[in-house]
């Protein structure tokens, strides 16, 4: 049953505005923003803070009291067995316990939970760079794939336009090995296609999975790729504050505040307990107070051993750090050498291969309209200008990449 007019129309409209709606245009700051409420990553990091926070407060308390009650020196054999009130020494006992750790060693265990919270944080920021980072590169790389895919697509458009034309040629007498040979050219032209629709899926599914949108689309303007994000020497002078510098540095803090808490281990813990003995009726109660104190008599052997074991640890850290500092320095020098090697590429691509590619199509349409170049030379010259085309994409992706991979080394707030 077909549909009268004004109700097509309106359904068609209402199909157009559907899937308007239903793909989501981002820009890269929109997409940074998104791929970090998302990531499940950053959410797990800040309850790990959370954790240790709440450690560090309950660090600094004493344990919690004890009540103890039970029956003493009950007779298990006579003729008082089992009989609560027939012997002089039964007693039934009530008492309340409680254990003083040293405010010293409370307040170190506290300083090494609030290490470990610092860590977790300079954590959450090595996570927020590389997650900035991946998604910069999935948002960039999608957003030029599309304008590859746009040129490719247009050039073979016209080439298939062109083919037509001669098939209609071919049908009034004209040549049909020229049409079988450019039609082969514009399979070619039509796999290269393929390929940068492949490209644009790809970077789509990157971005769908950093973001949680499967309709998520690159828009509006491209940052700018085609230069270094600061001078090499002011990204050098930035090295000691990457997140993964911080990290480690505030790893080395960790180990040195266990260091601490394990070098006051020997202080002794004292516990204190009140208690009140009700005995048999023609017998008076009793109460009492009771100490007990650690006694490290073995120092040596245990709490000295723990301290110099992590001591060690933190030798370990700082060595660790040194090292990082180290290979970030030489991180950020292989960076910039890809990136202006991936800009000198791209730049000879833009300005040297693609204007020549455009003129020798001009020259070969000249050609072709006097006669003197056949339909298969030129569709050879725009598949050749489209291989250029998508090779000057590939090298601004390439560029883009480095130039996200430098400019995320550390974590940028974002304009949501």
């Amino acid at each position: 049953m077909l549909l009268p007019c004004s109700q097509r129309a309106w359904l068609v409209l209402m199909l157009l505005a559907s899937a308007t709606t239903s793909a989501a245009e981002l820009n890269l700051d929109e997409a940074l923003a998104r791929a970090e409420h998302y990531s499940a990553e950053l959410s797990a990091n800040r309850h790990e803070r959370q954790a240790l926070a709440n450690q560090a407060d309950s660090a600094t308390q004493l344990p919690d009291p004890k009540l103890e009650f039970g029956i003493e020196n009950l007779p298990v054999g006579g003729n008082n067995a089992h009989r609560f009130t027939r012997e002089d020494m039964t007693m039934q006992r009530i008492g309340i316990q409680q254990d003083y750790i040293s405010s010293t060693k409370r307040d170190r265990k506290a300083d090494a939970f609030r290490a470990e919270a610092a860590s977790a944080t300079a954590g959450y920021q090595t996570l927020r760079a590389q997650l900035q980072r991946d998604t910069a590169q999935a948002w960039l790389d999608m957003a030029l794939a599309r304008q590859g895919l746009t040129a490719a697509r247009s050039l073979l458009a016209e080439s298939e336009r062109q083919i037509s034309v001669q098939r209609a040629a071919v049908a009034g007498g004209g040549s049909a090995a020229s049409v079988l040979d450019g039609r082969l050219v514009v399979v070619d032209m039509q796999n290269a296609v393929t390929d940068a629709e492949r490209d644009v899926a790809v970077a789509q599914a990157k971005l769908t999975r950093l973001t949680g949108d499967s309709q998520a689309i690159a828009a509006g303007q491209l940052p700018r790729f085609e230069r270094l994000p600061a001078d090499p020497a002011v990204l050098a002078q930035g090295i000691d504050q990457h997140p993964e510098i911080l990290q480690a540095r505030r790893e080395s803090e960790v180990a040195q505040a266990r260091s601490a808490q394990s070098a006051v281990a020997a202080i002794p813990d004292v516990g204190i307990e009140v208690y009140y003995g009700r005995r048999a009726d023609r017998l008076d109660d009793m109460a009492g107070v009771m100490f007990t104190m650690d006694l490290p008599l073995f120092q040596s052997q245990r709490q000295d051993k723990d301290h110099a074991a992590d001591q060690a640890r933190t030798f370990e850290a700082n060595d660790q750090l040194a090292t990082t500092i180290r290979d970030h320095n030489a991180q950020l020098a292989m960076l910039i050498a890809q990136y202006q090697a991936a800009q000198t590429r791209w730049q000879r691509q833009k300005d040297d291969v693609l204007p020549l590619q455009r003129q020798r199509l001009q020259l070969t349409q000249a050609q072709y309209r006097t006669g003197s170049a056949t339909l298969t030379d030129m569709l050879a010259a725009r598949r050749a200008l489209l291989q250029s085309e998508l090779e000057a994409n590939r090298a601004a992706r390439d560029l883009a990449q480095s130039w996200a991979a430098i400019r995320y080394l550390i974590p940028q707030e974002t304009q949501s």
